[in-house]
């Protein structure tokens, strides 16, 4: 076995498939002095660097459980002009995470708050920030089972552990216009 087929197996067993993969042309453009080794390899260290650092930001993704991947590039502010387009901006660059404050996004069914929620939280999660998505009414029903199973603070912790706790509250438009209670009344909800 020739050095060659060493070191493909090497980067194989290494997990370093993006420079496995581009081993090839940085070995023809050192050959061609088009690059140094020091050049090639460092470019080839840089391109499996951001394969895993993109790889973990999808993985956080994955955990954080968004109901659909959108993104604010998704989002048509033309369709909806009172949504203020700086202040989402403003909110995308993560900022509110480093000043400790809290969003809330209010309005009509239909306006894109979910989606508005989802792209910031997506943005929270390729940043690393623990991120988790979940429902009002999937909360709720997980913290009555958990009451009810005796665990209801193991419960708590799980979702205290997340720097950032996405809760969709979709339906609690429905408290007001069916029952005409108003849940910004109520803190707890």
């Amino acid at each position: 076995m020739n050095n060659y087929v060493k070191l493909l197996n090497n980067l194989e067993n290494l997990e370093l498939k993006n420079m496995k993969s581009n081993i090839d042309q940085y070995i023809e453009m050192v050959n061609s002095n088009e690059r140094s080794v020091v050049d090639a390899l460092y470019e080839l260290s840089e391109l499996e660097i951001k394969a895993k650092t993109e790889r973990a930001m999808n993985a956080c993704v994955k955990v954080a459980s968004f109901p659909f991947y959108k993104t604010l590039d998704d989002f048509d502010f033309d369709f909806q002009p009172t949504v203020n387009k700086q202040q989402l901006l403003d909110l995308s660059t993560l900022r509110f995470i480093e000043n400790n404050e809290n969003i809330l996004f209010l309005g009509t069914p239909g306006v894109g708050k979910t989606h508005l929620a989802t792209s910031i939280g997506i943005e929270c999660a390729r940043n690393r920030y623990s991120t988790y998505f979940i429902s009002f009414h999937e909360l709720i029903a997980q913290l009555k089972k958990a009451l009810l199973e005796n665990r209801l603070g193991t419960r708590l912790k799980h979702f205290a552990k997340y720097k950032i706790l996405i809760i969709d509250a979709y339906f609690l438009h429905q408290l007001y216009h069916k029952y005409h209670i108003n849940p910004l009344k109520y803190p707890l909800l």
